[in-house]
């Protein structure tokens, strides 16, 4: 889900195939339901763009506006397991459960394919320079280098998947979580994978993590139904939130 118009939206994509955009009260603006089910999603309100990764291998592009398709990208053999775009330069990647992973410019048809990690990336981001693109999979980080498509693999102290991964606003940290046998959230030198710090785990696997704009806040979900929302000068106690 991404919040949009200065929170008053929400976009939402599916594993049922359905793109959805939302007021924040709950009511339906429109809904599109696409060829496969949806794997991942990342939105850019400037560039007016979504992008959706799919169980069918394809990585989609849609018009933010009015839901039209303006890209079908057959990329991978298997489901996508992620996708991230930097609508800045306008930069995007995706990850498949192949094991490959393309990174490309919207608008150009060459898509270099980077080193294969030695696990799936289930998570993207690019820094916000532009100049790294960084992956999360089984207990490591993958950092390739853009500029020469290079591929680092960094040691996490997560015993599973890394499943979600968010950079800070100056680059320098990355707020990380673990699934399957490890609910854990780590803020990590993005360097390095270095511990900075360490934060209470969920009860049940982590899904989501997100590091605010101004880096002040982070907020993890996971299967235990709840959200926990931590303020970065003041580290503990962390606020939980619980679904009903």
């Amino acid at each position: 889900m991404q919040f949009l118009d200065q929170d008053r939206e929400l976009l939402s994509a599916a594993y049922d195939g359905t793109i959805a955009l939302w007021t924040r009260d709950g009511r339906l603006v429109k809904r599109l339901v696409t060829p496969s089910p949806v794997t991942d999603m990342v939105a850019d309100e400037t560039a007016g763009l979504i992008v959706t990764g799919h169980r069918d291998g394809h990585v989609r592009l849609w018009r933010l506006g009015d839901f039209s398709l303006i890209g079908d990208l057959p990329l991978h053999r298997g489901a996508v397991r992620a996708v991230a775009l930097r609508a800045r330069d306008r930069q995007l990647a995706s990850s498949g459960k192949d094991g490959r992973v393309f990174y490309w410019h919207l608008g150009d048809n060459t898509r270099a394919a980077l080193p294969a990690p030695p696990t799936d990336a289930w998570s993207l981001a690019f820094a916000p320079d532009g100049t790294v693109l960084m992956g999360g999979g089984w207990f490591k980080l993958f950092r390739w280098r853009l500029a020469d498509g290079s591929l680092q693999v960094l040691p996490t102290p997560h015993h599973g998947l890394v499943k979600s991964i968010s950079y800070s606003r100056d680059g320098r940290r990355l707020a990380t979580i673990g699934r399957q046998t490890d609910s854990s959230v780590y803020l990590l030198d993005a360097q390095t994978g270095a511990v900075i710090e360490r934060f209470q785990p969920h009860e049940l696997c982590g899904t989501y993590i997100l590091l605010s704009p101004d880096g002040r806040y982070l907020a993890s979900t996971s299967d235990d139904a709840s959200v926990h929302i931590w303020d970065l000068r003041h580290p503990l106690p962390e606020r939980t939130f619980y679904s009903k």
